[in-house]
């Protein structure tokens, strides 16, 4: 149910860089980090987390890029060690540092990834963290695209749950999670105001529009998007869904 990790080509790290490590130590790591290269730096964040252990700046790095090598690999065994090592590495930093604007953005990102293949009662059960973890992180970056997609998100597949789902919700909480698509629409245009060129939000903003019966509308995003890139899986298969979705309206 909760399958919310997305991947927004251009990444943006928000630190206080502080001695002993120096800005010119993540110069040449978060090119490669916006240029997609994540292979290229595991070694010199793993050097840096070796010389400068329980280190925010490094932690979160080492997380977001396991999390896309997770994301870019076809072999299931690499995207479960990615996965596993991007969780164990944002909850050393969570450790450290609890209240740290990016440390919530990739716990949600981590959290929530990890817990795609487990049962829809775990799922349920997550999806009140995650929320959290997101609203925490828009909270301190406001102009972060990543999270408002992911709350977007959240919102869609809560409100798109099936009436047993929503049995079980309200029989593991007190007051079970809530989604509206009317809420996903509000954080889903937010982050395409933000960021244009990512397929995914088109996606889910149309998937949403169909639920809400804007075909006109869906269809509108859906025609923008098959022209944006496609970095990894999960966005292959979000444009061979909105082809479909396109050839069914022409057919």
């Amino acid at each position: 149910m909760i399958s919310i990790l997305i991947a927004i080509a251009k990444l943006s790290f928000i630190f206080l860089i502080i001695n002993p490590i120096h800005s010119q130590d993540f110069s040449k790591i978060d090119i490669d980090l916006d240029s997609l290269s994540f292979q290229k730096t595991i070694i010199p964040l793993q050097e840096l987390n070796n010389t400068f252990p329980q280190n925010i700046n490094v932690l979160v790095r080492l997380s977001a890029a396991h999390h896309f090598l997770s994301e870019e690999t076809n072999d299931k065994k690499i995207e479960k060690l990615n996965t596993d090592k991007s969780l164990a590495y944002i909850v050393e930093a969570m450790s450290i540092d609890s209240s740290h604007a990016e440390v919530h953005k990739w716990y949600a990102v981590s959290y929530g990834k990890s817990v795609e293949s487990q049962s829809i009662k775990k799922q349920i059960e997550s999806s009140k963290i995650i929320e959290f973890h997101c609203l925490q992180a828009i909270e301190k970056l406001p102009n972060d695209p990543f999270c408002y997609n992911i709350m977007g998100q959240w919102h869609y597949r809560l409100a798109d749950i099936s009436s047993f789902l929503r049995r079980l919700a309200k029989i593991i909480f007190e007051e079970p999670p809530k989604g509206s698509f009317e809420m996903a629409e509000y954080f889903l245009k937010k982050s395409l105001e933000l960021e244009p060129n990512y397929i995914g939000t088109y996606y889910w903003l149309g998937k949403t529009y169909e639920k809400m019966n804007k075909k006109d509308k869906a269809l509108s995003l859906f025609q923008t998007a098959i022209d944006l890139p496609r970095p990894y899986n999960r966005e292959e298969l979000m444009y061979q869904d909105i082809l479909q979705q396109l050839k069914k309206e022409q057919s």
